[in-house]
Parts: C-alpha cells; structure tokens; sequence
C-alpha cells in the first residue's frame, strides 16, 4: 500500500508518530508523511522517510489559512495517489478527509487524540464549540465514512459514533528511549544530572511533564506541593519540565510559573528539555493533575514505560491508566488538596511494587506491539 501519515505537527510527528512510520516501512509499505515546515522535516527525512511539507503553520485562525492549506492537500492527493490516508488531530481530520474524500479514492482514518480545551467544562463558549467539533465529525463520517481510532472510549460516546469507531488506548512510546532498565544502564550520566538539579540522596523526586497550559493543573499542583511539603516528613522535590503553546489562549507563561513558585527551592522549573528520559529515571513519580480532555497522555505511558508509579485525574483519557488503583493514585480535577493528599500518601507506599505495576500494565495494554499492529488490522480490514 501507498500510505500517506498526515499529523499537525511535526514536532509531534518526530516524537509519537516516527516509530510507527518505519514500523509501516517494515511491514513493506511505502510510507510517505505529510506535516507542516515547522522545523522537523529534515530530521524525520533523515530516519529514511519520504516528507511532503505543507506550509509553515496549518493552525491559524483565518479562513484563508484554511483554505491554503486545503488546496495544498488537493495538490498532494492529486499527484501521489495514496491508496490509504491516516490522519491525526482536528485540523487534519476534518479539513483532509474532505479533500480526501472529494478527490481520491483512498482510505480514509481519522485519529482522535483527545477532545482537547473545549470539552473540559460547560461554558458556554466550550458548550457552543463542543456543538460544531461535535457536528464537524458526525458530518465527515455520514458523506465520506472514514474509519476513526479514538484513544479511550468517553471520546467514542461524546461524539456520538456508532459505526467505523475503534479505541486504542494511546500511541505508545519509544521503548528504546523509555525502557524499565534506563536506570542500571546509564547510572552515572544520572548521578551527574541530580547533582546539576541539587537533588540530594535522600530527595524523593515528582516530576511533571506538559505544555503550559490551565488545563494541565500545573498552577494546582504547584499549590499542592507547597501545602505537601509543609505536612510531608519525607523531603521531596517536584521538576516541572514545560513549555508555552502561545497559539492557545490557556496558555501559562514561564513568569507566571515562577511567581507561584516563589521562593520555594525543592520546587524546580526547568522548562523545555529534550532528556525527559533521563528526568523520568531520576524520578519516584509521575504527577500530571490533567482536567484537559486528554486522548492518552504520552507522558504518563512514558513513565509506566519505565516502572515508574502514576498521579492523575478521574478524567477520560487518564482514568484508564490507573484501573484499580495498584500503578497510582486518581485525584478529581481542579483539587489543590487532593493533589496535596495523593503526594503525601504515595511516599507511604512501596514505589517500587507501584511502579512494576505500572510497567506490567502498560507492556499488556499499551506498548508498540500492541499498539501499532491494532492499526495496522484496521488498515488491512478496511472495506471500501
């Protein structure tokens, strides 16, 4: 099959999408991706992948924006006749598969990441864009029946899909990177970054990974952790590791995250970084606080991945990765005290039980051999 990959980002592509891509290249497909030139093009070439750039930026706001990027998709489709086409993300989805859908005979995917800002409470404004997310998919199923994948099965039921929907929870990680014995192997490069970070033996060590966003319940979980740390015997610190979407109107600025820090030290923020692995071996546990409408967070299966215990939200996209309570804990959403609790009760527990738990749970359910054949079934089931 002539497959074409067509995500957001490709940042996000070189990040989710890239194993899967040459997993595909393995199975003797001929994979082509298509992504926007925001910098990554050259890396995911140089992993031996055909790219097809489509402008800059396939976010903005204004209809022309829109529009170009259609034509751009026409072109593509037009010239390289895919005999599938896999798309991820809102833009994609819906824009794409009616360009598809009009000037192809491709297969058509769609893949739900999540439902994003709009389906995390009932505002108004999120009740109204709830209503046109919600009626831009069910329109784009009823003319051009693509298959859809959704990572947890609320999204399913919110949306309302009856037919062509399939849940595969999560996109996996890359397990060469986050692995259970990352630790043993690279022990001293990790001595060397918890004496850069001035964590001391006897730290236990949270680590929260997001962009910046409300949602993501960082300024929560700064506010837990101070409130933790005055009632907690055990020393810990929390490293949050985060960057701006200055794109998305809940975005937190780095000053912002600073001022609630304070003058608190075993609070750390250290921005963007590219070693999250190496993060995530010098950590005792992942804490995300998420009331965003997550898919699956890939930060969470990258620390089952490597045995580490899990906080979050009941919140779909997250519920699912604590399903009896033995990998973690489960918090509601937008709770200061409980994000306190959960902090203090985990360092009574066993972690490391905790984390094998975690591990356990994500090489069943969620690892890259689970995660990538189910795809590509869906491929090979396809009816046109």
């Amino acid at each position: 099959m002539k497959i074409a990959l067509v995500e957001n980002f490709g940042s996000d592509f070189f990040k989710a999408r890239l194993r899967y891509a040459k997993f595909l290249k393995e199975k003797g497909e001929d994979v082509f991706v298509i992504v926007p030139n925001d910098g990554f093009v050259s890396q995911i070439e140089s992993e031996g992948l055909k790219v097809i750039a489509v402008g800059s930026n396939i976010r903005g706001k204004n209809l022309k924006n829109k529009f170009d990027y259609a034509k751009r998709l026409k072109q593509i489709f037009k010239e390289q006749h895919f005999d599938l086409i896999h798309f991820y993300r809102f833009q994609p989805n819906i824009i794409g598969t009616f360009v598809a859908g009009l000037y192809t005979k491709a297969k058509v995917i769609n893949h739900i990441t999540g439902l994003g800002k709009s389906f995390t409470d009932k505002s108004f404004t999120n009740i109204f864009f709830q209503f046109i997310i919600k009626n831009l998919y069910r329109l784009n199923s009823f003319l051009f029946k693509p298959q859809t994948i959704f990572q947890n099965n609320e999204d399913i039921n919110d949306l309302g899909f009856k037919t062509r929907a399939h849940c595969i929870k999560g996109s996996a990680v890359n397990e060469d990177e986050f692995y259970k014995g990352y630790l043993s192997n690279n022990e001293l490069d990790l001595k060397k970054t918890k004496s850069l970070l001035n964590i001391n033996k006897e730290d236990k060590v949270f680590l929260f990974v997001s962009r910046l966003l409300k949602e993501k319940g960082v300024l929560e979980l700064i506010n837990g952790a101070i409130k933790a740390n005055y009632k907690c015997n055990t020393p810990f610190v929390l490293l949050i590791i985060g960057w701006s979407d200055e794109q998305n109107p809940s975005s937190v600025s780095s000053q912002v995250i600073e001022n609630y820090i304070g003058e608190h030290s075993f609070i750390k923020f250290l921005g963007k970084r590219s070693d999250i692995n190496n993060l995530l071996a010098i950590s005792d546990v992942a804490i995300l606080p998420t009331y965003y409408r997550e898919g699956t967070p890939r930060f969470l299966l990258e620390s089952m991945a490597m045995s580490k215990p899990i906080i979050t939200t009941d919140v779909p996209g997250c519920n699912h990765l604590i399903p009896s309570g033995n990998n973690g804990i489960l918090i509601p959403p937008k709770n200061t005290e409980a994000i306190t609790n959960s902090m203090i009760d985990i360092l009574g527990k066993d972690l490391e039980v905790l984390g094998n738990n975690s591990y356990n749970l994500y090489h069943n359910n969620f690892s890259e051999k689970i995660v990538y054949n189910s795809i590509y079934n869906i491929y090979n089931n396809i009816k046109l």
